[in-house]
């Protein structure tokens, strides 16, 4: 498009705006009406917001400083086939078998700007899944995966869509995902903080499992 073709398309837009704008103020009961038709549209939509971050949060659990979310411990079931217990706060624990050499626990992290942080809520977290790794690059690739879900779906899932629509007043980020590795009888506490995770050996087992993996 040339300039003096934009020159014309930006004049017609820019009167018509200005024409309209003029018959809004010249019969101001139409500006009252349309005024009031905004305003309730925006109260709805921030109503609609604001009940869906409430919703949301049922999900997660309050963040406040660094605190231990989870105890992982493993027992050895076969060549690379672990059973792993997750033992949560204020949830059942789970036992499943994962096949790899090394666990990993991934999490949400929702942190709040804005009206929001001034009500004074924390960051919320919520562990999303613990999953097995392999040390070879090539079974990685090609051998079984386990893959645990650690939450149910939940609906609206503010954090998925803050990483698509970037919301306002939401900030959802990733807490960096903790791996170890595996070892029988190992016992391991998962902390958390609003930067991310941090697996801490608690036990013998789990002490002489990271020398170990931090020599090779």
């Amino acid at each position: 498009m040339s300039y003096d073709l934009a020159a014309i398309v930006l004049i017609v837009i820019g009167a018509v705006l200005v024409i309209a704008s003029l018959i809004f103020f010249l019969r101001p009961r139409w500006l009252l009406g349309w005024l009031k038709g905004m305003a309730v549209f925006g109260a709805l939509i921030l109503g609609i917001y604001t009940l869906s971050i409430a919703v949301s949060l049922t999900g997660y659990q309050s963040l406040e400083g660094m605190q231990t979310v989870a105890s992982i411990s493993t027992t050895r079931q076969g060549d690379q086939l672990w059973r792993v217990t997750v033992e949560r706060k204020n949830q059942a624990p789970i036992t499943e078998a994962v096949h790899g050499d090394q666990w990993q626990m991934d999490a949400r992290i929702l942190r709040f700007s804005g009206p929001i942080r001034w009500l004074g809520i924390a960051p919320g977290y919520r562990l999303e899944r613990l999953s097995g790794r392999y040390t070879s690059l090539e079974q990685e690739r090609t051998d079984p995966r386990t893959v645990i879900g650690l939450s149910g779906g939940r609906w609206p899932d503010l954090w998925a869509l803050d990483r698509q629509f970037n919301l306002p007043f939401i900030e959802g980020v990733y807490g960096n995902a903790t791996f170890m590795p595996m070892r029988d009888g190992a016992i391991f506490d998962v902390r958390l903080s609003s930067s991310g995770l941090v697996a801490v050996p608690v036990n013998p087992q789990a002490r002489q499992a990271v020398e170990q993996w931090g020599g090779q």
